[in-house]
This record gives structure tokens, C-alpha cells and sequence, in this order.
């Protein structure tokens, strides 16, 4: 199992970073919260959104309250 677990987050990782070359050009044009709209999408977590934005993880912790609060 133990096995599996650091395959699946190698897989995870590899993935994290696909998606941010597919988003490079995107991610300088678009603001931190439309990324983290777009990347929610995906099903990443806060901290592989934060990287990939180059920002941190309670950054994007605040951008999704702020969302949230917004759709209310």
C-alpha cells in the first residue's frame, strides 16, 4: 500500500505540473481568483493551487472564502 501511496502523489505531482505549463500564458493574464476558479475545477488542492498560481496556500484559503461569501 505504501507503495501505491507514493506513486499515486508522484502521479499527483507530475500532474500539478502539466497543468501549470498548459496555464503559464493564462495564469500572468488572469487575477489569483479567476485562477483559483479555474483550477477548483480541476480538484486540487489548496496547496498544488498555490503553487501553480505562485502564490500561498492561505492565500488561496482566503480567495475561496472570499468566492464563497460572493455566490451567497
Amino acid at each position: 500500500m505504501k507503495e501505491q501511496e507514493i506513486l499515486l502523489d508522484q502521479v499527483s505531482k507530475k500532474l500539478s505540473v502539466l497543468i501549470a505549463l498548459m496555464l503559464m500564458k493564462d495564469v500572468k493574464s488572469l487575477t489569483t481568483a479567476d485562477g483559483v476558479k479555474t483550477l477548483v475545477r480541476f480538484g486540487l488542492s489548496n496547496q498544488e493551487i498555490a503553487n501553480i498560481l505562485g502564490t500561498t496556500k492561505g492565500t488561496i484559503e482566503v480567495v475561496k472564502s472570499r468566492i464563497a461569501k460572493s455566490k451567497r
